[in-house]
């Protein structure tokens, strides 16, 4: 109920802004100048017009336009209601609203009829519509130009806001001011003079007239009549034991500023609450970053201050319920920068709160996207600030690990790659989280990327002893990728390919439809009988491997994903960066590449390196074997082959058809070659160095180093891209999506 929406065209930041629905919390978040603060401003100017002040007009949008509006659609169906309700309620709920209107006179039943008017509008409508046309020339127009009418939805529908920012620390007035406006009495009934007779008796002493001290101040002075809100506020006041505010019996003036503004936003939102239950008003508040001077323990124990507050009230049955039109709780808008705030409203306001992300590009207007923030209880069970910080991202960046984080957020890396530091790196260790997370999901225009090992995407297996590429479907949760079933036909999970097209629509990235081309090549892939050795690919079939590994990378990038040729320490550690390592290699442990290739080259004498491969028939078959052998693995001993090695062995890395070392070492690995291979560099100096070693930051470190000192006039980025090649194709994603 209350306020049911609110449409903004062609005013300040906004061109066509809708919000088309009100929780009981809502949060708006969005970075500085998206549009926030520009949205209290308009809500504000709005109400003030109600309220007949004079105030300077927004600025318009488009200055192509002669006019902007600000429209707010009210819920009327309870106070439809209640004025179709028995006489004595619908008396009782108009003496609030006649005491609006025509003050002490207490023949409001024979008066116009207000009453009327109001029947007649909740009678045509469940909702209604208000809206303030803003000219160039700085006039207004209100489309009800009847000022009854306007007075009453003030009246009905108040709104109130705290900018924690100006909130005067030690002088909380405005709270009288928030009771006058939410408490209703019939106050107009009373008889001045009947009063102060009253008190008279009560309180005067011995030539100390309570009585004849009034008349003398009112002789002298000269002052204009009580208004109905001053005389309200002005009862409440007498009954209490007193009108300073304090903080645990202490005055404010001694506490912290962060203090004070926390238990003003606290106590206001109490007095919000609970002073609005046993009225007919609907009020609304907007309360813009109320994080300022808060740590952010104390962000998190304001919200869940207000749910014990929102909890209390929903176990007390309400005294104004009617039928099925409970009195509804009062809208609050929270705008923060708080991911305590947002994660505490979604954990504790579960289906009574929403997310409304506001984002907005330089030369464009403010967008507003409402983000999916109802979650199952074993999410919210593991739902934490690491999480609520995504709703505040620029861009995210979802990895597997620590070494991509290691990466990332690597100093001289981002130092090089200034955007970088713009980003928010997400390290789940389950779909679940990841999946839930996703901007796509949550229909944010957050850009993001998913940076996958290639094992997640695909893997090799043997059907029938054919050795196939099949796609796997491990990670359903973050994007819909095909797969082959053992007839070779594509299926998502019971879907053949011909409809997988069709379901795109209920995916991600929607808007894409035109990756027919890519996904007819896709489909191909469980058809491909690809041949290699224990450790890799034979020579014949790499260039089919990577035409179907591009095609992938090519489809995947469209759905936000990027995977790696092997894993992410292949990405730092490749055939592009191999002089780099070797470098790094030799001052951190001692390893001359040159000397294993020159050692083992010199298995051989000098004529056999020159007849290596004219071996005579006539040889014992045991010689002729070692001989060949050796033959091979010389052809295998080079910089490429044992980079890769040295990378699986002591980086954690895997080969290029996703063996690791387990299999190296393992008693079922009779293939001579990488037992060779295994066994010559495991007499090096090299040290194992596992993901939390630290090694990525050395190296990369080191790598830039190097690249700057020796790149001359040519700019860094170029030369950085020689090398890391798929990195710098990462880093190039982001820096286009941000």
């Amino acid at each position: 109920m209350s306020i049911k929406s609110i449409k903004i065209k062609n005013l300040l930041s906004f061109d066509k802004l809708v919000i088309d629905d009100f929780e009981d919390i809502n949060c708006i978040v969005g970075k500085n100048n998206a549009g926030k603060s520009n949205l209290l401003k308009l809500i504000k100017f709005f109400y003030d017009k109600l309220d007949g002040k004079r105030e300077l007009p927004p600025e318009l949008y488009s200055k192509y336009s002669t006019f902007g509006t600000i429209t707010i659609v009210y819920d009327m169906s309870r106070i439809n209601h209640i004025v179709t309700s028995p006489k004595v309620l619908k008396r009782n709920f108009f003496v609030g609203i006649h005491n609006l209107f025509f003050g002490q006179n207490k023949d409001y039943i024979k008066n116009f009829t207000i009453t009327d008017k109001l029947t007649e509008t909740t009678n045509r409508v469940s909702y209604l519509e208000l809206t303030l046309q803003v000219h160039a020339n700085g006039s207004t127009e209100w489309s009800i130009r009847d000022p009854k009418i306007l007075k009453i939805l003030n009246y009905l529908y108040p709104f109130f806001h705290i900018e924690a920012r100006h909130i005067n620390l030690y002088d909380w007035n405005n709270l009288w001011y928030l009771i006058s406006r939410l408490k209703s009495f019939n106050v107009n009934d009373l008889d001045t003079d009947e009063l102060i007779t009253f008190l008279d008796k009560q309180i005067s002493e011995t030539n100390r007239s309570y009585k004849s001290n009034i008349e003398k101040i009112q002789k002298i002075t000269k002052t204009s009549k009580y208004s109905y809100r001053e005389k309200v506020l002005n009862y409440i006041k007498v009954g209490l034991k007193g009108h300073t505010f304090q903080i645990e019996n202490r005055n404010l003036e001694i506490q912290s500023d962060g203090t004070n503004s926390h238990k003003f936003i606290e106590i206001f939102l109490d007095l919000f609450i609970s002073m609005s239950r046993t009225e007919y008003i609907e009020p609304i508040v907007y309360v813009d970053e109320p994080e300022i001077g808060l740590h952010p323990k104390r962000n998190e124990e304001l919200i869940y201050h207000l749910y014990n507050t929102y909890k209390d009230f929903k176990k007390t049955k309400d005294k104004q319920e009617i039928g099925k039109y409970k009195t509804p709780y009062p809208k609050i808008i929270f705008a923060t920068h708080s991911p305590n705030i947002v994660k505490q409203v979604i954990k504790l306001f579960t289906n009574n709160q929403q997310i409304l992300h506001f984002s907005k590009k330089p030369t464009e207007p403010t967008v507003v996207n409402k983000l999916y923030s109802r979650y199952n209880d074993k999410f919210l069970n593991i739902f934490s600030d690491n999480e609520a910080r995504l709703f505040f991202s620029n861009f995210i960046l979802f990895v597997e690990g620590e070494t991509e984080i290691e990466v990332f957020q690597n100093q001289k890396l981002s130092g090089k790659f200034s955007y970088l530091q713009k980003i928010d790196i997400y390290k789940s260790s389950s779909n679940i989280l990841s999946g839930e997370m996703n901007p796509s999901t949550r229909n944010s225009s957050i850009p993001y990327l998913f940076l996958f090992d290639a094992d997640k995407i695909y893997e090799f297996s043997i059907d029938n002893d054919y050795r196939r590429v099949r796609l796997k479907d491990a990670n359903k949760l973050l994007y819909r990728l095909p797969t082959a079933n053992r007839n070779g036909d594509l299926t998502n999970s019971t879907k053949d390919f011909n409809k997988i097209l069709s379901t795109y629509s209920k995916g991600y990235n929607r808007k894409y439809f035109d990756i027919v081309e890519n996904m007819n090549k896709i489909k191909q892939i469980h058809l491909y009988k690809l041949s290699f050795n224990e450790m890799n690919f034979k020579l014949n079939d790499r260039k089919l491997y990577n035409d179907i590994r591009h095609s992938l990378q090519k489809y995947l990038k469209i759905k936000h994903i990027f995977f790696n040729r092997t894993t992410i320490e292949e990405t730092l550690i490749n055939n592009g960066t191999k002089t780099l390592f070797f470098k790094w290699l030799k001052l951190k442990d001692n390893f001359d590449i040159e000397n294993v290739i020159y050692t083992e080259y010199q298995y051989y004498s000098y004529k056999e390196r020159l007849d290596i491969g004219k071996i005579k028939l006539h040889l014992p078959p045991q010689i002729k074997k070692f001989k060949i052998q050796n033959k091979v693995l010389n052809e295998y001993l080079t910089e490429d082959t044992i980079l890769e090695y040295i990378r699986v062995m002591y980086y954690e890395g895997k080969f290029e058809i996703q063996i690791k070392l387990k299999l190296l070492e393992s008693k079922n690995n009779k293939n001579l070659i990488s037992k060779e291979i295994y066994n010559i560099l495991k007499k090096t100096s090299l040290k194992s160095r596992d993901k939390t070693s630290g090694w990525a930051t050395e190296f990369l470190n080191f790598a830039i180093d190097e690249i700057d000192k020796n790149r001359g006039k040519e700019k860094f980025e170029d030369e950085f891209k020689k090398y890391f090649r798929e990195l710098y194709d990462i880093i190039t994603f982001i820096e286009e999506k941000l």
